[in-house]
């Protein structure tokens, strides 16, 4: 009997267990699954997989390379954190309405949106083809609101990240092992995406079929807990208590009531009055009245009208200098007039001062493995003598101006210049130019790539060691390579417009004869 009742002891602690799991704040978000054993899906299991093999790779290759790079990963990983608490909803959850869904799809949106904005805050980076790869694949999170086939979007952003590894592979193949590792993990991060994507939700995210309705918001891992609603606001007074009284009328009122009554009277006003001389040939116009007494036929009809005598001295007519001053009654403009003159004011508007642009201090100096050349204004002694292979240049908003970079540096980038001159030794890796107008380059030994883009205006001088130097251009314009023959140079004009044809098997694109 005594050992009967140990095991019924036993049974009810393991009850009591389980019943303490199923209470865990864990099953908000689906932990589990048609409400039995709090056990994850197949396909998070997946997913988890994923996070464990080539994300875990991802973020210890970018801590071993570190600064933004770093920084960046540990944002990707934030964000795909985000999308696993959406999958673990979905997987017990019924797919909600549109309007709830996008509610639910906020948190990782804002994930997105906070890696891409790294990448423009620090485009000056010396890591900045690292940051573009991430930036402009990682929208591939979003293949959940895809409605059919999500997998060839994950394909299209991939692609987007490999125009920027191929760059990060041609500068650091032969000389620093860690980025091509960091290259091969992050790739492989959406290579197994499209692979989970085609065995769990090849025609759209598979939410559950007979779990309940989606949460109205998605509680994210190591999001601070949620405040509770405010208390309702309190009940109304009581209604005010009305006296039996009837409403008096203020002073002005009832004097403006008493004149109307006595003006109402008509020519019984002026009986009894005893005026002298003819009647005037023209009437009058009729004075403004303030509300005085009566005139009663004795006394000055002037001060019974309660009007008051005007001196020479304060008749406009006769003294031009109070015109422009004004009278009391033209400074208290009515309702009508102040909305004529706001239309007024909207045909014309008033002349604004611009307000100019902020002056930056000019800068020119080595931060890192940088070299930042900054806001210089009619600079033509700019020198960058000591450089390294792993050194960059950032040329950033810079006028009117010439700069020479001796040595072998790993890239220069030239953004936001006007009438810029650059001339530099060596190149290992991309010479870019963006956002700029009526800019020079000379090289004067090798560059392996030119990039042209959102430029105006830009005149490549080349030596004889960069005639196979590769020049890639988009949205710009006004382009020539100088291609040196003897002590002279040949000017040649990079095509601007194009022509495109089907010829059968593919889309053939060849300069056309107006664009040279």
């Amino acid at each position: 009997m005594e050992g009967l009742v140990e095991r019924l002891e036993q049974a009810v602690i393991r009850l009591e267990e389980v019943s303490v799991k199923l209470q865990g704040p864990g099953l908000a978000n689906g932990d589990m699954v048609n409400g039995i054993n709090g056990a994850l899906s197949e396909w998070m299991q997946a997913f988890d997989r994923l996070l464990k093999g080539p994300v875990a790779d991802y973020l210890k290759n970018s801590r071993a390379i570190g600064d933004d790079v770093a920084q960046h990963a540990e944002m990707v990983n934030s964000a795909l954190q985000v999308e696993r608490a959406f999958l673990n909803m979905a997987s017990t959850h019924q797919e909600p309405a549109q309007t709830e869904l996008a509610d639910l799809l906020r948190p990782l949106s804002e994930k997105i949106q906070e890696v891409q904005s790294f990448r423009e805050k620090n485009r000056g980076s010396a890591l900045f083809n690292h940051l573009s790869a991430v930036s402009e694949s990682i929208p591939a999170l979003g293949w959940v609101a895809v409605g059919q086939k999500p997998g060839p979007y994950v394909k299209e952003m991939n692609d987007a990240a490999i125009f920027y590894t191929n760059r990060v592979l041609k500068d650091y193949k032969d000389s620093d092992a860690r980025h091509v590792d960091w290259v091969r993990s992050y790739l492989g991060i959406w290579t197994e995406m499209q692979a989970f994507i085609k065995q769990h939700h090849a025609t759209g995210l598979a939410w559950s079929k007979d779990g309940p309705m989606a949460p109205a918001s998605l509680s994210v891992p190591g999001s601070p807990a949620s405040c509770p609603p405010p208390p309702p606001p309190p009940p109304p007074g009581p209604p005010p208590v009305f006296l039996d009284e009837a409403p008096k009328q203020d002073a002005p009122a009832a004097q403006r009531s008493a004149l109307f009554a006595q003006l109402n009277q008509g020519e019984a006003i002026t009986k009894g009055l005893n005026l002298r001389g003819s009647k005037p040939e023209r009437t009058p116009e009729p004075p403004t009245l303030a509300p005085a007494a009566i005139y009663t036929g004795s006394g000055d009809l002037t001060l019974a009208l309660g009007l008051k005598h005007v001196s020479d001295e304060h008749k406009t007519h006769k003294n031009p200098g109070l015109r422009s001053q004004g009278s009391p009654q033209q400074q208290q403009a009515s309702p009508a007039k102040s909305k004529g003159k706001k239309k007024q004011n909207k045909k014309h508007p008033p002349v604004q001062t611009p307000v100019q642009p902020p002056v930056h201090p000019p800068v020119l100096e080595l931060e890192g493995k940088k070299w930042r050349v900054e806001y210089q204004e009619q600079a033509h002694d700019l020198v960058i003598d000591e450089t390294e292979l792993k050194q960059v240049v950032y040329i950033f908003s810079c006028n009117h101006s010439t700069i020479q970079v001796k040595g072998k540096v790993n890239s220069i980038i030239m953004d936001n210049c006007k009438k810029l001159g650059l001339v530099f030794d060596n190149a290992v890796g991309i010479v870019e130019v963006i956002n700029s107008k009526d800019v020079k380059l000379q090289v004067m030994g090798k560059v392996p790539t030119i990039s042209i883009n959102k430029t105006e205006g830009c005149h490549v001088y080349l030596s004889e060691e960069a005639l196979n130097c590769e020049i890639v251009s988009a949205k710009s314009s006004e382009m020539n390579i100088l291609i040196p023959q003897g002590d002279d140079y040949k000017e040649l004009p990079v095509p601007e417009q194009f022509k495109t044809v089907w010829d059968g098997s593919k889309l053939a694109t060849e300069p056309t004869e107006i664009a040279g």
